[in-house]
């Protein structure tokens, strides 16, 4: 009696953790999706011939604010999340970035009130064309782990890039979870990812990366920059943008920070230069000012995780950490020259 009623609640607990975790995916693997074309609310502002492009890089964090990461994390209603987005869009209307690269974007998630928070941005701040990267897929999330009501539930989240401009060619690659964690975690642990798309810009076409790399395991994070790299080389990329999670190599400080993270001895950025790619805040520029471009934590900004590279031959204009207390990550928002200035540089 006893080894039966065991046996029923072993089959029963096993049965619980395969459908909340399903689709139970740990490895790599590549796939191409479609990209949305939406018709949004307001008229988007493009020209015909830009000479200039605008791209913003932004962990949102599902746009929680303080507490996401599950301390102090307490669930909010859909009107909280609806809110959020009116807020977000305002923002985004006021800085009028061409492309907008995000990460920890939900797509009907439980957390964030069923909303697909890519889609509903795009349609109010006026971007017409959306791609949407699926790196955490689970049935249930129990985390943070009490009291119930306050678990994550369903999760579907991601990366998104949102464009005035055309994208076309867009591929996901959902990278292998760290070896260092038990099986069982991975199977709920988020997938970090590529995600590569093509931008239409008049008649010239650029490659960008929107990417999340791996925060809790330095080992793990350095082979997905030796992957970047390699894909870098491989394929062409013109922008590679995202929350790196890393530091830059003339950081100060490198460890006992608030939440305990540790870069120490992490040669991610030393890894990136590699790429022969460019930074559009160079060590050097950084390490005179460090505090002007701290990415994290929004509230109390003390390092920098957050990151555009881009093509030798491109013209960096100018770039900038933007003010916003809608995530617990800054955004960054660079300029770059793509065609001959609309005005005489020389004249009066």
């Amino acid at each position: 009696m006893i080894v039966g009623t065991l046996v029923v609640f072993a089959f029963l607990f096993v049965g619980i953790i395969a459908w909340s975790a399903y689709p139970w995916s740990i490895g790599e693997s590549t796939a191409e999706f479609e990209v949305h074309h939406i018709d949004p609310e307001v008229m988007v502002d493009m020209e015909d011939r830009p000479s200039v492009v605008k791209v913003l890089t932004w962990n949102i964090g599902y746009l929680y604010g303080q507490g996401s990461e599950g301390p102090g994390y307490e669930h909010r209603g859909k009107e909280y999340y609806e809110e959020k987005l009116k807020e977000f869009a305002q923002q985004i209307k006021d800085w009028n970035p061409d492309v907008i690269c995000l990460q920890e974007v939900d797509f009907e998630s439980s957390r964030s009130g069923d909303l697909n928070q890519a889609q509903y941005l795009a349609a109010k701040a006026g971007y017409p064309y959306v791609a949407e990267a699926v790196s955490w897929d689970a049935n249930y999330i129990p985390f943070p782990y009490w009291p119930l009501k306050n678990n994550f539930g369903r999760v579907k989240s991601g990366g998104a890039i949102l464009s005035k401009y055309p994208l076309k060619n867009h591929s996901v690659t959902l990278l292998e979870k760290p070896q260092s964690q038990p099986w069982w975690y991975n199977l709920f642990y988020l997938h970090r990812y590529f995600q590569t798309v093509t931008i239409e810009l008049d008649e010239k076409e650029y490659k960008i990366v929107n990417l999340h790399l791996e925060a809790f395991d330095k080992i793990d994070r350095l082979k997905q920059v030796g992957q970047l790299v390699d894909k870098v080389k491989r394929e062409g990329i013109d922008f590679v943008a995202g929350d790196f999670n890393m530091l830059p190599a003339s950081a100060t400080k490198r460890s006992k920070f608030y939440n305990e993270d540790d870069y120490e001895n992490d040669a991610s950025y030393e890894g990136m230069q590699v790429s022969k790619l460019s930074e559009v805040v160079p060590d050097d520029i950084y390490a005179k000012d460090e505090k002007t471009y701290f990415t994290f934590p929004a509230w109390a900004p003390d390092r920098r995780l957050d990151y555009i590279f881009y093509k030798p031959g491109l013209k960096m204009m100018r770039a900038e950490v933007l003010s916003s207390a809608l995530s617990d990550h800054l955004p960054l928002r660079a300029t770059f020259q793509i065609g001959s200035p609309k005005f005489n540089p020389y004249s009066q």
